[in-house]
């Protein structure tokens, strides 16, 4: 005769069993779970950001480097033009003005009504 019963198959309870806190340790299992995909979606989040703001703190870099080297070229071009001889020759080609010689600078005299040299 055979024996006919139903029986219960159960997993070995020793493999999950960690320190008899079962009651804790699934709960926790579970919330480590759902917390670990938004740690790396805030992560990643992160990451972009703070690539992001490296690349525009290198393109502030070389934008200022260029206006550094753009002030430098301008510098140099308005000290060649405040230079004195170049004063004088723009000064001949667009105004028809030249350095005056001894002869030409003459002084008024308010009392005798004359031009006289100095």
């Amino acid at each position: 005769m055979a024996k006919i019963g139903i029986r219960q198959h159960l997993l070995p309870r020793d493999l999950f069993k960690l320190s008899g806190w079962t009651v804790l340790w699934r709960p926790l299992g579970k919330l480590l779970l759902m917390i670990f995909p938004l740690v790396l979606v805030i992560n990643m989040c992160v990451a972009s950001a703070i690539t992001s703001i490296d690349h525009s703190l290198v393109n502030v870099d070389n934008e200022r480097h260029e206006l550094m080297d753009k002030n430098i070229a301008l510098l140099a071009r308005k000290a060649k033009l405040w230079a004195p001889a170049s004063i004088q020759r723009m000064a001949g080609e667009k105004l028809a003005l030249y350095a005056n010689s001894g002869d030409q600078v003459t002084r008024f005299d308010s009392r005798s009504k004359t031009f006289g040299h100095p």
